[in-house]
């Protein structure tokens, strides 16, 4: 296929898979084409179109086809030019992030769903929804904020709610990491110190106390850590933790020893939390 031909053919497979409601032919695309050294150029109408067909495929829990679409617009989304503009952040001036908050709400109605059993299929569209944020995020830099604004909290809701599975929530804590590893310093103070915020990283110092997964633990606590500078969570420490020797465990941890200050933070906490509930 010629690349001016392949230019032209993108956006058409997507109505193709509309109007047919075939994905084969979507996954079979994507299995055979390289979009190496590809540009797809598409209409201002694309992200209405997979918005479209998202919300579809969402609302009728289609995990796979959801999955596929979700696929695409990871390995494509940076080959998309749209009106001159070329990839993701061509596609967010088009309202792309306001969709996929769309697209959450119905992801995480799906994965209360599917209970608290480990599921690979729920993990791995979770991990497809996360990734495809994660590389929105990083598009360009002053979009940052937005994706922050929408979905740090929303992110943490899917931690510290137990109706998820521990395995989906894990994948979801590592790919929150991500995020606040490269968060700009003037979006921590603006969005950790909301009233909604703070009630979410008490619900994550609870969830530290009852998840029964140690990689889990692990990963809420440096997710706090990344949250909040280490002087302010010694003053937030008793309102995330209520049981005081946990509140002084968890004010024991530096950021220059997190790992082994988190190990025993979670032993100590463990331990006791252990002793007490036989």
């Amino acid at each position: 296929m010629t690349a001016r031909k392949e230019m032209q053919q993108f956006e058409k497979l997507i109505d193709e898979v509309a109007r047919k409601n075939n994905f084969e032919l979507l996954e079979e695309y994507l299995e055979r084409e390289d979009c190496e050294n590809i540009s797809y150029k598409c209409s201002k109408q694309l992200v209405n179109k997979l918005d479209k067909l998202l919300c579809q495929e969402l609302d009728k829990q289609e995990t796979k086809s959801v999955s596929t679409l979700l696929n695409c617009l990871w390995k494509c989304g940076e080959k998309i030019s749209i009106a001159g503009e070329n990839g993701l952040p061509a596609m967010t001036k088009c309202g792309l992030v306001g969709k996929m908050v769309n697209w959450y709400e119905k992801l995480k109605g799906i994965l209360i769903l599917s209970g608290t059993e480990k599921n690979k299929i729920t993990a791995s569209l979770a991990e497809d929804f996360f990734n495809i944020l994660l590389i929105v995020y990083d598009s360009r830099p002053e979009g940052k904020m937005e994706i922050l604004e929408n979905f740090v909290l929303r992110t943490c809701t899917i931690i510290t709610d137990v109706r998820i599975s521990i395995y989906v929530q894990q994948e979801v804590v590592r790919k929150l990491n991500l995020m606040l590893d490269s968060m700009p310093r003037d979006a921590r103070k603006k969005i950790f110190s909301t009233k909604e915020m703070l009630l979410v990283m008490s619900d994550m110092g609870r969830r530290i106390l009852d998840a029964g997964d140690y990689d889990l633990q692990v990963a809420i606590t440096e997710a706090l850590c990344r949250m909040i500078p280490e002087k302010q969570r010694r003053e937030l420490a008793c309102q995330w933790f209520s049981m005081e020797f946990v509140s002084n465990a968890f004010k024991g941890i530096k950021d220059s020893e997190f790992e082994t200050d988190c190990r025993k933070f979670l032993n100590q906490v463990n331990g006791m939390l252990g002793d007490k509930r036989r």
